[in-house]
C-alpha cells in the first residue's frame, strides 16, 4: 500500500474513532436528559428538545476534535442539515419501534446504533471536505 493510502486509511480510521468516542459522550449527556424528560412529556418531545441541544455540542466536538477543521459559519449554516437527515431516520425508527413493543428508551438506544454510521459519513461530509481534510 502506498504512503498516501496508509494515511488515508489511518486518518479515516482515526477519524471514526474520535467521532465514536465524542459521539458517544454527546449521546451519553442527551440520552440521560431524554430520559429524565421521558418521565415528564411524549418521548417525541424529549427528544425533540435534546436532539437540537446535542446539534451545538456535537458542531463543535466534530470539528474541532474529530476532524481537526476550524469553527466556520458557512459550516455552521449547512451543519444542521446533516441533523435533519438524523433527527428523520431516528424519529421513523422510533415509531416503529415503539409499534413493535420496545419501550421509548430501547427504541432510542437501537435507532442510535442503526443511523450513527450514516451519521458519521455526512459528518465527514459536511466538516472535513469544507476544511480541504479529507484525505
Amino acid at each position: 500500500m502506498c504512503a498516501t493510502a496508509k494515511r488515508s486509511d489511518s486518518t479515516a480510521r482515526g477519524q471514526a474513532l474520535r467521532f465514536i468516542a465524542f459521539g458517544g459522550l454527546n449521546t451519553l449527556v442527551t440520552y440521560a436528559l431524554y430520559c429524565a424528560l421521558v418521565t415528564f412529556i411524549a418521548p417525541q418531545v424529549a427528544y425533540a428538545i435534546v436532539f437540537l441541544l446535542g446539534i451545538a455540542l456535537a458542531f463543535v466536538l466534530n470539528t474541532k476534535y474529530v476532524f481537526g477543521a476550524r469553527l466556520r459559519a458557512g459550516a455552521a449554516a449547512i451543519y444542521p442539515l446533516v441533523y435533519v437527515v438524523q433527527y428523520g431516520a431516528n424519529a421513523l425508527l422510533i415509531d416503529a419501534f415503539i409499534a413493535m413493543g420496545v419501550g421509548p428508551r430501547a427504541a432510542l438506544a437501537i435507532s442510535l446504533v442503526i443511523v450513527t454510521p450514516v451519521s458519521f459519513a455526512l459528518n465527514r461530509a459536511v466538516l472535513a471536505r469544507r476544511s480541504g481534510r479529507v484525505h
